[in-house]
């Protein structure tokens, strides 16, 4: 069997003569991959459903940065509920008997692994976007409305669909009879989804962090040693350095993860349809894991990070006496800096801007960026 007749990518299946059949691997332990991929699976519905939970159940969550986390929990539920059980049921069992049934039941996990693959990086896109113009661009930030967002996420969907849907149109190619020119097709397919779902978004992220982390570097406190606030003087010299090493740090982490999850994913993809011959059986195995692997990330690095979030999760565990156990898992993220209250009923030690402080953009950022985070 030719490997670069694959029907999918990155599982143990390859296409002859238009049908689906597992790969007899010997030694391979399907008991042990299934019992693999079921836990992913699980790991990621109740990571995400807590993300619903906490989104449905708290007004205060549904704001307009957190709408784009939603949708992206969305996302990662559809892998963790559809699209992982589907692969495994049709690649290491055989409850699909009928080869027919196998190819098209294949080809739709062909379909909806690029559904989900391009889906969730157009998300982390527009996180990033969102939280780029909230540092960047603060003034501009507060006018963005809910309805905004969401004609957003409903671009967001409709392309990533409508790019996943774009191998139906070779399919016939494929079954019953494989036709060598729909190689062709899969294989422009595959470069452009690695173009414009994974280099594109990349540099747009290694850019964004690189400016944000520059931007609040710009406005950081250590600027302004002190400050007069209603006739009496504070200092704002709190511990700048290690809250912008906590924002490099975290924003490192981003633009790692994404490239580790999603490197792999695109260019495996893009090597198994190259016409030369490479066995990548295995790293390609590892690939899958690791890509499933990103939808329990996400919510762990884009949701329950942020501090609105996080502070919600705690009183959700609070009740079950877990919230310092919590707090000191998430503790190593959390930056302690002033925020800005004008609420005029303000309590003694909160800080409102007065006939001397620091210049009000600067201190805009500051709140924007924290409550991105």
């Amino acid at each position: 069997m030719d490997e670069k007749y694959q029907a999918i990518p990155f599982s143990n299946a390859t296409a002859e003569n238009g049908t689906v059949q597992p790969n007899k691997v010997e030694g391979f332990n399907f008991a042990k991959e299934i019992a693999t991929l079921l836990t992913i699976a699980a790991a990621i519905v109740l990571i995400n459903s807590v993300v619903f939970y906490l989104f449905i159940k708290e007004k205060v969550l549904r704001t307009t940065s957190n709408y784009p986390l939603f949708s992206l929990a969305v996302c990662d539920f559809i892998c963790g509920f559809v699209v992982i059980p589907l692969f495994t049921t049709i690649h290491f069992t055989s409850l699909v008997e009928s080869s027919e049934a196998k190819f098209y039941l294949g080809f739709l996990v062909t379909v909806l692994h690029n559904l989900v693959a391009i889906a969730t990086v157009y998300h982390i896109v527009v996180v990033t976007a969102e939280r780029y113009i909230a540092i960047i661009f603060p003034l501009k930030h507060r006018v963005i409305r809910k309805k905004c967002i969401q004609k957003v996420l409903v671009i967001v969907w409709s392309c990533s669909l409508m790019i996943s849907l774009i191998p139906y149109t070779w399919i016939d190619k494929i079954f019953p009879v494989y036709h060598p020119e729909c190689s062709k097709y899969v294989l422009g397919f595959t470069a452009f989804c690695l173009l414009f779902a994974m280099i594109v978004p990349y540099v747009f992220m290694v850019f964004a962090f690189a400016h944000m982390s520059k931007a609040i570097h710009a406005t950081s406190p250590k600027k302004y040693q002190r400050a007069t606030f209603q006739g009496r003087r504070h200092s704002l010299h709190l511990k700048p350095t290690s809250g912008e090493w906590k924002c490099l740090v975290l924003f490192a982490i981003m633009a790692f993860v994404f490239f580790v999850c999603w490197a792999p994913w695109f260019v495996l993809s893009l090597l198994h349809h190259l016409p030369i011959s490479l066995r990548l059986g295995s790293i390609s195995q590892v690939a899958l894991l690791i890509r499933y692997t990103t939808s329990v990330v996400n919510p762990l690095l884009y949701t329950f990070l942020k501090r609105d979030f996080l502070r919600a999760l705690k009183l959700v565990f609070r009740a079950n006496g877990l919230s310092r156990r919590l707090s000191s898992t998430f503790s190593v993220f959390s930056l302690r800096r002033p925020t800005l209250q004008t609420d005029p009923n303000h309590s003694p030690g909160e800080f409102l801007p007065g006939r001397d402080s620091p210049p009000l953009l600067a201190f805009q950022r500051e709140v924007c960026f924290e409550s991105t985070l």
